[in-house]
């Protein structure tokens, strides 16, 4: 079946592609810097401090939060690598675990306790999640969080009020393509009315299932395929900004289904790992990037960064 953005029947694909379209870079800048080394992962805005970013760092167990004048302060420390990050009404989750292991917890972040010299916030574990192992990105619906499993290839949706969690979504589409693969399987979440969109990075697919139905696995659409995707985001009129990851790269599809490169290594972005728009700002794309250590670009791994985008209006 295809749709609007290129996608079509889930049974062709048996190999990951990456069509890589056309660039076409937007004004960008560096907003904050880390040491190369320092991997990247998600990003979301501050509840407590508005125009800043709270950014997860799993190689350092860590987040920091970037503030508009591109100042760094650890915002919390955590035994374990985190990963997802979701600011809700309810204050700011993380997930975090060991990679490829049992043990995965939902935590809530108190940014109120820390201060502008670099003491950290507090941490509450909100509940277990049994079924992660390889918890990844992590998004929220008004009511639920859903937590993406790169390993097992299922979506988990978490009542952070009641503590409770329950697989929502498993599908083979949702898995790695190879058991062994360096690239994850399901990676990227966001949701976008009336639809999860979840990106499988080793699969290079976009994928995307209604919030509600009777058979959530049978409704599971592929959006794109032969598209590298890490974590991501869509403004109000259904465009898709995805952070390539290993393609050292930001792409942008239409609903129309044309694709075109905004960023590439020129504008820093090597090893992008999630794009976010600025609740305050929708011509504003924030980008976190690896500096490219999964995959190091001419010249070596770059420091790791924030960058902004400006986007057309």
């Amino acid at each position: 079946m295809s749709n609007p953005f290129g996608g079509g029947d889930p049974a062709v694909y048996s190999q990951p592609a990456h069509d890589v379209p056309p660039l076409h870079p937007v004004p960008a800048a560096v907003v904050a810097e880390w040491p190369p080394g320092t991997f990247l992962e998600n990003l979301a805005p501050s509840a407590a401090h508005p125009g800043s970013w709270l950014v997860t760092i799993p190689s350092h167990n860590r987040v920091d939060r970037v503030d508009p004048d591109g100042s760094r302060h650890t915002v919390a420390e955590v035994p374990n690598a985190v990963t997802g990050i979701a600011t809700t009404g309810f204050g700011t989750f993380v997930l975090t675990g060991v990679m490829g292991a049992a043990g995965w917890q939902l935590a809530r972040i108190d940014e109120s306790t820390d201060s502008a010299g670099g003491s950290a916030g507090t941490v509450d574990i909100v509940c277990d999640i049994p079924d992660l192992r390889l918890g990844n990105g992590l998004a929220w619906d008004g009511r639920r969080l859903f937590a993406v499993d790169s390993a097992l290839g299922h979506l988990v949706a978490i009542d952070p009020v009641a503590g409770t969690s329950a697989v929502w979504l498993a599908h083979e589409l949702l898995g790695p393509l190879e058991r062994d693969s360096p690239l994850p399987g399901a990676n990227g979440i966001t949701v976008h009315d009336p639809y999860v969109y979840v990106t499988n990075s080793g699969r290079a697919l976009l994928l995307r299932c209604p919030l509600t139905g009777h058979d959530l696995a049978g409704e599971l659409e592929v959006v794109a395929e032969q598209q590298a995707g890490d974590d991501f985001d869509i403004d109000p009129r259904g465009r898709v900004y995805l952070a390539t990851n290993v393609q050292h790269s930001v792409v942008r599809l239409d609903p129309d289904g044309h694709r075109e490169g905004i960023a590439g290594l020129e504008q820093w972005v090597a090893g992008a790992t999630s794009a976010a728009l600025d609740p305050r700002d929708p011509t504003a794309l924030y980008v976190t990037s690896t500096g490219g250590i999964l995959n190091p670009p001419p010249g070596g791994v770059q420091p790791g960064r924030l960058v902004r985008l400006t986007l057309d209006s």
